[in-house]
C-alpha cells in the first residue's frame, strides 16, 4: 500500500510541475487532491485508519472517480488556450474545497474545516450567480 502513496505522492508532483508551467486553478486542484490521496494511503498503510484486516477498500469508490474527474479536467484545462473559462473548473474547486473540509472535520480540525466550507460555498454562489447573470444577457 505505500507503493499507491509513493505514486499518488508522484502524480501530485507532476500536477504541480503542469502547474508551475501553465498556471491553471484545475492543475492546482488536482495537484492538492493527488497530495490528499497520498497522505489519505499512507494513513492507511501504516495501520492509522484502518486495521490490517479491511481488504475491501469502498472509500475507493468515491475517491478514484473524483481524482480521475479532476486529473482529465486538469490535463483538458492544461491544452486549451487560457481565456475560455468553464463551469466545471469552478465545480472541481469546490468539490475539492468540500473534501479537504470533510477531511480536516474528520481528523479534528475545525477551523479549517469551516475555512474551506465556507469557501466552498462562496465558490458555488459565484458560480450560480454568473451563470443566472450570463443567461439574463
Amino acid at each position: 500500500m505505500n507503493l499507491f502513496a509513493l505514486v499518488a505522492a508522484i502524480v501530485a508532483l507532476g500536477h504541480a510541475l503542469a502547474a508551475v508551467k501553465r498556471p491553471r486553478l484545475s492543475l492546482f486542484v488536482a495537484g492538492i487532491l493527488w497530495l490528499l490521496y497520498a497522505v489519505w494511503e499512507r494513513l492507511i498503510a501504516n495501520g492509522t485508519l484502518c486495521t490490517s484486516d479491511c481488504n475491501i477498500r469502498v472509500d475507493l469508490a468515491l475517491i478514484l472517480p473524483v481524482l480521475a474527474i479532476a486529473s482529465g479536467y486538469a490535463y483538458w484545462s492544461y491544452v486549451r488556450p487560457p481565456e475560455q473559462k468553464t463551469v466545471l473548473g469552478w465545480i472541481l474547486g469546490a468539490v475539492g474545497l468540500v473534501l479537504v473540509a470533510l477531511a480536516s472535520g474528520a481528523f479534528g480540525f475545525n477551523i479549517p474545516a469551516v475555512v474551506a466550507g465556507v469557501c466552498a460555498l462562496a465558490i458555488g454562489a459565484y458560480v450560480l450567480k454568473s451563470k443566472f447573470a450570463a443567461q439574463r444577457t
